[in-house]
């Protein structure tokens, strides 16, 4: 609820003094018969039920717009205030890109390995994983993209904290203190504008955008199946004694030791022993390891393009459009909405 806001207190006790010093000037000015201290009083008066006038509307907005928040939040993880929502979507999408970082870094590590494998035979070598030059270009890339979508996440976090911190606390009852004089009248509007805009208004149109929680941790699960299948996994110290363990491996990596699922016991090196975990009765190994590292490759970006526009292209969104509100609010706040104002009409 508004009243639960810190800050509120304050405006109400701001409005609260400013009428009872109103009440006062107006009491002084026909107690000794100074008409211009009576009419600044009443004009006073008129900017302090203003003031309250606008406490009340924005308690209302709030009380509305919160309302109304899981309705226009799309993956919502809090039932909180607006602001609240939009610092849990963050650090849940900020926790989804680190894990999804971790995942990744990882999977590099596997295919450094095998890129710069080499087998020297007598007369030639080669490089059986050479051209996954290729893929582990587009993963480096992903990695450098995730390491800069982390640091937009945690900016949007810094950013959330700071409005949480000091929008209601700090700005919205200091531009009521502000607009309670007519030097300071048109600050104090802006700032009032801007505690508004900062609640009300920039968390609301961030959360229209989806979370990209759920597609990150949807391809680091991917990730993670893939740096722990066994098959795949770099072949222990001890096992390169065996002729056959780095051919076994190529044949397991290709899809050579399966068809749809079944394997296929006629090679030696299908069944060498010195594979762990590998049997004739195992017909989970379907995949091949360059089909998991393309489709791999197309999760992330999907996973990455969701989070670039939570992360960057909806606060900016958001902000253009806050900025807006703000202009057009603080010029009809800090006018001079009082006496001489009605008596034009």
């Amino acid at each position: 609820m508004a009243e639960d806001f810190a800050g509120m207190t304050i405006a109400i006790t701001v409005v609260t003094a400013s009428i009872i010093l109103a009440g006062i000037l107006i009491g002084l000015g026909r107690s000794f018969g100074y008409k211009k201290i009576e009419l600044f009083g009443i004009e006073e008066l008129a900017q302090s039920v203003i003031n309250a006038a606008i406490i009340g509307a924005f308690a209302a907005l709030v009380a509305m717009i919160s309302g109304l928040g899981s309705t226009i939040t799309i993956n919502a993880c809090s039932t909180g205030s607006l602001l609240s929502q939009l610092s849990c979507s963050l650090s849940s999408a900020s926790l989804g890109i680190g894990t999804f970082s971790s995942s990744l870094f990882q999977m590099l590590l596997t295919l450094g390995y095998y890129q710069d494998l080499i087998l020297n035979f007598s007369a030639f070598s080669i490089a059986p994983f050479g051209n996954l030059d290729s893929i582990s270009h587009i993963l480096r890339s992903q990695m450098d993209m995730s390491n800069f979508i982390s640091l937009l996440f945690a900016i949007n976090v810094a950013i959330s904290d700071f409005i949480s911190n000091n929008a209601l606390s700090l700005l919205f009852p200091s531009g009521l203190i502000l607009r309670t004089f007519f030097a300071s009248r048109r600050l104090g509007g802006m700032l009032i504008a801007i505690a508004v805009g900062a609640v009300l208004f920039y968390p609301t149109f961030i959360l229209i955008f989806p979370n990209p929680a759920p597609e990150l941790n949807n391809a680091t699960m991917a990730m993670n199946a893939f740096n722990n299948n066994s098959y795949f996994a770099p072949v222990p110290i001890v096992d390169l004694n065996n002729n056959y363990a780095i051919a076994a491996k190529i044949d397991i990596m290709s899809g050579r030791c399966a068809n749809n699922g079944t394997m296929i016991v006629n090679s030696s090196r299908c069944l060498d022993s010195n594979l762990t975990g590998f049997s004739r009765t195992n017909s989970s190994l379907v995949s091949t390891f360059s089909s998991d590292l393309t489709v791999i490759s197309q999760k992330n970006n999907a996973a990455m393009g969701k989070a670039l526009l939570f992360g960057l292209v909806a606060p900016i969104f958001s902000l253009i459009i806050t900025l807006f509100f703000v202009i057009e609010l603080g010029k009809v706040l800090g006018g001079d909405i009082g006496i001489k104002s009605f008596d034009l009409l």
